[in-house]
């Protein structure tokens, strides 16, 4: 088994070429989105050969307080990643390799990969977790999708949202990736806790400006206000959720509905084949949202592993709090 750094992208690409299981995210381009919204990741994305074969892997390093603690992600940021083409084993080689480190992992397969991989090979040094996003296959036509997809109550509901007025509308502008981005702050300021990651402004930015067609932002505006955005990236064949953030002053006007049913209207019109709705976090009404547009639940395969560091600081995270900081959070 070796590994090397592409000497170019073309060299990368090429093996993607033709692979249905091939993401936006397995791409150099993706790469590039990431690489330059977040200063602190180096692109480690490497050739792997095994037994002879050549497989593109997509790969990162996230290091953080002086690389003192370091993770490497597949698909950065816990996106899709994993040897293309997605066999057995090569992913037993790529696990192999990284199990020998002690930097904290986080390695996530492909939900369009044709097998899972199994987690033998590499001794049980990398837990396996089970992980899951929606597949929606797309009908040929608009009509097939109404018809046959959606139920009436969610036809009369989609009907019912765009007579009140609700507009959806594609952006490239600057001012609306900004306004979108306060709609995240805003959700983010009513969480009792800081997540693990807050994705800078720069990540959407670098999205519109390095994506090109392959990236869209969906507007919905109601009375000339921005109530919610959400952007997809599209690329062999495929069509990605990749985030959505919504006004909860808005909340009664179901903005949501309306931009899933116009991405997947769209979708269709041009020929795409599959609607990604992305992982849920194991939120059951999140998952009911996406089922009711059609979404099958799809499993595929997830390894992580934390470094010590982040067990001494998740273990710090564990410990009850200050009795002040709880009245603190009641307030």
């Amino acid at each position: 088994m070796g590994a090397q750094p592409p000497r170019n992208d073309s060299d990368f690409e090429a093996i993607l070429a033709g692979r249905r299981e091939a993401t936006f995210f397995h791409t150099r381009t993706w790469a590039r989105v990431v690489t330059s919204a977040f200063p602190r990741i180096e692109d480690r994305s490497t050739i792997l050969t095994v037994d002879g074969e050549a497989y593109a892997v997509p790969l990162f390093r996230w290091s953080r307080l002086g690389g003192l603690l370091a993770t490497w992600h597949s698909g950065f940021p816990f996106l899709y990643g994993g040897p293309i083409p997605a066999r057995p084993a090569a992913y037993e080689a790529l696990l192999n390799r990284l199990a020998r480190g002690h930097d904290a992992l986080v390695l996530i397969g492909n939900p369009f990969a044709a097998s899972a991989p199994g987690s033998a090979g590499n001794g049980g040094r990398l837990p396996l977790r089970p992980e899951a996003t929606h597949l929606l296959a797309l009908p040929r036509t608009i009509e097939a999708f109404w018809e046959q997809v959606l139920t009436s109550r969610k036809r009369n509901d989609i009907r019912r949202l765009t007579q009140k007025g609700v507009t959806i509308e594609l952006s490239r502008d600057a001012q609306d990736v900004t306004r979108v981005y306060q709609l995240y702050q805003r959700r983010l300021s009513h969480w009792s806790q800081r997540p693990g990651i807050v994705y800078p402004p720069a990540l959407y930015a670098s999205m519109l400006e390095h994506g090109g067609n392959a990236v869209r932002l969906y507007l919905a505006r109601f009375e000339d206000r921005v109530i919610g955005g959400t952007f997809i990236t599209r690329w062999n064949g495929i069509v990605h959720y990749n985030a959505g953030y919504f006004d909860e002053d808005a909340r009664a006007l179901r903005p949501n509905v309306l931009i899933q049913e116009r991405v997947i209207r769209d979708a269709i019109a041009d020929g795409y084949h599959t609607y990604d709705m992305l992982p849920s976090a194991g939120l059951r009404p999140v998952e009911a949202f996406k089922e009711s547009f059609g979404g099958v639940r799809t499993p595929f395969s997830r390894w992580e592993r934390l470094g010590p560091w982040q067990r001494l600081a998740r273990g710090l995270r564990r410990a009850p709090p200050h009795p002040e900081a709880r009245e603190q959070d009641a307030v």
